[in-house]
C-alpha cells in the first residue's frame, strides 16, 4: 500500500533525513501496527471506575516505552476522585518525561492522553478493542484519539535512534489518563511542575 512517503506532492524534494525516516517507517509498518494493536487492546476507559486499573496499565505501558527510548520518566500522583456515591477512587498517574537537555536545541512540549471513551459493541462494525484494517484504514478505540498519535511520536524518536540520527529537539512530555473525564488532577500537577 501507500507508505509514509506517499503524501509528498509531485515534484516535492525531500531532504535526506526525511527520506531515511520515511523509508524506515515504510519498512517497519507491521511493527507499528502490532504495537498499536497491543495498546488498543488495553481497555483504559477513564469514565468507568471498574476500568480505571486499565488506564493505569496503559500509563505503565507508555512509561516502559519512554524508558526504552532513554527518556527520564516520572509518574506523578494526581490524587483521588470523589464519585457521585461519595466513594473515592485513585486517579491514574500522569507521565512527565524528558528526552534530551541540549541547551543549543529548541525544546518541544508533547501532550497526549492515553485513556479512551467507552466503546459499546453496538456502535461498532468491528471489535473496538482489536485493531482492524479495512481498505487501509485502521479501526479500533484509540487509534486516532489519542493512542495512535501518542505512539506516533514515540516511534519517530525510535526511528531517529535506529537510524543513528540526532533528534533535532529536546522533548518535554506530558501523557495523562483522564482527558476523556475532564483531565482531573492535571492542572494541579502542571502547576506543581512549573513551581519547581
Amino acid at each position: 500500500g501507500a507508505g509514509a512517503g506517499a503524501g509528498a506532492g509531485a515534484g516535492a524534494e525531500l531532504d535526506e533525513v526525511t527520506r531515511k525516516l520515511f523509508a524506515h517507517v515504510d519498512a517497519n509498518i507491521d511493527t507499528y501496527v502490532a504495537r498499536l494493536t497491543e495498546a488498543v487492546a488495553i481497555r483504559g476507559v477513564s469514565a468507568v471506575p471498574e476500568l480505571r486499573p486499565e488506564v493505569v496499565r496503559t500509563v505503565e505501558w507508555a512509561r516502559t516505552w519512554l524508558e526504552k527510548l532513554g527518556a527520564s520518566v516520572e509518574l506523578r500522583d494526581l490524587g483521588t476522585q470523589t464519585l457521585p456515591d461519595g466513594s473515592t477512587l485513585p486517579l491514574p498517574p500522569c507521565i512527565f518525561a524528558t528526552l534530551g537537555n541540549d541547551a543549543s536545541k529548541p525544546t518541544l512540549f508533547l501532550y497526549g492522553h492515553l485513556d479512551v471513551q467507552p466503546a459499546e459493541p453496538e456502535g461498532w462494525n468491528t471489535d473496538p478493542w482489536v485493531v482492524t484494517n479495512i481498505d487501509g484504514v485502521l479501526y479500533g478505540r484509540g487509534t486516532t484519539d489519542d493512542k495512535g498519535p501518542v505512539l506516533g511520536w514515540l516511534w519517530v524518536v525510535e526511528a531517529y535512534q535506529k537510524l543513528g540520527l540526532e533528534l533535532p529537539v529536546n522533548l518535554k512530555i506530558c501523557f495523562e489518563g483522564m482527558e476523556e473525564s475532564g483531565s482531573l488532577g492535571l492542572a494541579e500537577a502542571i502547576d506543581a511542575e512549573i513551581a519547581k
